[in-house]
């Protein structure tokens, strides 16, 4: 048997919002029992400052195990007739080979590298790996 397609939807809807509204009434009883217990309970004040301290390890967890922002990077050009052992020497310098392209008179790479290369430092690394660099590395804004 087979299901019609606005049929289908209603019930996945339903059950949706059946959830939902479960979840809402569950909030409800929560904040109310809590309200009843800091304003009649001689407790009141230690479950108040518990539940704070309990939020406050929350969002300090939370931010201490969510991933960081990567890094700041550049990208760059770089003309170079000849290719040297790639991969590895821009590895080894936390550089990425983002592309490459071949030319009949040069090959074009575009490469990521930390903000804090210049372009003078890229084309000594380059150049001392065995690159010939036809023209100096252009950033790429």
């Amino acid at each position: 048997m087979e299901h019609s397609k606005p049929s289908f939807r209603r019930a996945r809807r339903w059950r949706r919002d059946t959830v939902e509204l479960a979840a809402a009434f569950l909030s409800v009883t929560a904040a109310d029992l809590i309200a009843k217990v800091v304003l009649h309970g001689p407790d009141g004040p230690v479950v108040l400052a518990g539940s704070a301290l309990a939020l406050l390890t929350g969002v300090l967890l939370h931010t201490w195990w969510s991933p960081h922002a990567p890094p700041p990077t550049t990208l760059w050009r770089v003309r170079t007739t000849t290719l040297a052992h790639t991969p590895t020497t821009l590895a080894d310098h936390r550089i990425t080979l983002l592309s490459l392209h071949a030319h009949p008179t040069a090959d074009e790479l575009f490469l990521r590298t930390p903000h804090t290369l210049t372009p003078t430092a890229l084309t000594t690394l380059l150049t001392a790996t065995g690159h010939t660099l036809q023209d100096a590395p252009t950033r790429i804004a």
